[in-house]
């Protein structure tokens, strides 16, 4: 029943961001968003007894089901709910980072319902959902380079190189909670391969790109092609 109501009342919320949207208010819009995800994590923060009176309460919660279910994506999902709730600036999101954005925070209020459906309990995310999220994020990302939109388009290349190595780790039984984890498996995965350690060496590039915006033309035409074979390579890893 909780799960039904709070399915629900998030859905309400995204009718009502897309009426917003049809009606040219995104930051009305943006505000119904940061709702549906903020109410359903509510709601799975209640059903495990954490405290939920305030967005540190929220923002905490979340990272104890990242970090319990070893899912970097949903750090990344939440964060981009936090960016709605700033409401971006108070500035308009280009049409193409929008329907990425919103995609993320519907997958984001399905994972809760899940986590309510299985009565609170963190369901860890399978190697291969990490796989789909792996190839989904690469897509992502050229398509936010081919927009021109390299430091977004560095976050996505590097959420698709974290599931990617994080696909092979927990098939094989590592641990993979957090950037320290993933850099050792990827290690161990390399065994000496001198393209896999360049790969990940450039996807790591990709990542303080992602927030320092300092890639030159020069490091990036050298660097993508490395980071993009490396998830190949990895996803190429993983056991039918």
């Amino acid at each position: 029943m909780i799960a039904c109501t709070t399915a629900q009342a998030a859905q309400a919320f995204f009718d009502a961001a897309d009426r917003h949207f049809e009606d040219e208010e995104p930051l009305l819009a943006y505000d119904n968003l940061w709702n549906a995800a903020s109410h359903a994590l509510t709601a799975v923060a209640d059903a495990r007894g954490w405290p939920t009176d305030d967005p540190q309460d929220l923002r905490t919660a979340a990272e104890r089901l990242a970090k319990e279910a070893s899912d970097h994506h949903l750090r990344h999902q939440f964060a981009v709910a936090q960016q709605f709730r700033a409401r971006f600036n108070n500035g308009f999101v280009e049409r193409h980072q929008l329907a990425d954005y919103c995609r993320l925070m519907r997958e984001f209020v399905d994972r809760m319902l899940a986590l309510l459906d299985a009565y609170g309990q963190v369901v860890p995310q399978s190697p291969r959902e990490h796989s789909r999220a792996a190839d989904a994020s690469l897509q992502s990302a050229e398509a936010e380079f081919a927009a021109g939109k390299i430091t977004v388009g560095s976050d996505r290349l590097w959420q698709a190189s974290v599931h990617a190595v994080t696909a092979v780790a927990r098939q094989r039984g590592w641990p993979s909670d957090g950037h320290a984890d993933v850099k050792v498996a990827a290690d161990r995965l390399a065994a000496g391969d001198t393209a896999i350690i360049a790969g990940f060496f450039a996807a790591q590039q990709f990542h303080a790109n992602a927030t320092h915006d300092f890639m030159e033309p020069d490091d990036f035409s050298r660097g993508l092609p490395l980071a993009r074979d490396f998830v190949h390579r990895m996803l190429s890893m993983l056991e039918n």
